[in-house]
């Protein structure tokens, strides 16, 4: 697997949508995607794999993204999603700590995300990033809670 971090620009709004819609149930739109891109301080990462090993159950093409916002000196995690051919194989960790390096670098000297309170491999895998409960957002999908994590980013 050889994968490659691009800067997500709005020509990529289609293809984030088409992404977010594999991984959610509530996918966002292409125009959703590209208001998101469009805010200031956003900014996205495509995780690209250009020559998987196993075509058969990685083919080659798009396998994730993160997409954040940095605002003076909070940054904020709007949607990481990683395609199921490649869950499990460090490519959620290496985006999300990409985002972080880049808000570090962007001044933010923190960092919020919102999971599902159900999501406990995601809970886990921001656990291990440094985050830590912050407090809960009732209702924020649908019928189910969010659980708010933040982390502290030491500037370097």
């Amino acid at each position: 697997m050889s994968i490659v971090l691009t800067p997500a620009a709005q020509v990529h709004a289609a293809l984030l949508s088409g992404m977010h819609g594999i991984c959610f149930a509530e996918p966002w739109s292409p125009d959703s995607m590209a208001g998101i891109l469009d805010m200031p301080g956003t900014v996205g990462l495509i995780a690209v794999d250009g020559d998987s090993l196993a075509p058969a159950l990685r083919p080659p093409g798009p396998a994730g993204y993160v997409l954040w916002r940095v605002m003076a000196d909070e940054a904020e995690i709007l949607s990481v999603a990683v395609l199921p051919p490649w869950r499990r194989t460090g490519l959620g960790r290496r985006l999300m700590a990409a985002a972080l390096e880049q808000a570090r670098a962007a001044a933010a000297t923190v960092m919020f995300l919102e999971v599902a309170i159900d999501n406990h491999a995601a809970q886990a895998l921001y656990r291990g990033l440094g985050f830590v409960g912050a407090g809960i957002r009732k209702k924020y999908y649908a019928d189910l809670d969010a659980l708010v994590m933040r982390c502290e980013l030491a500037i370097s």
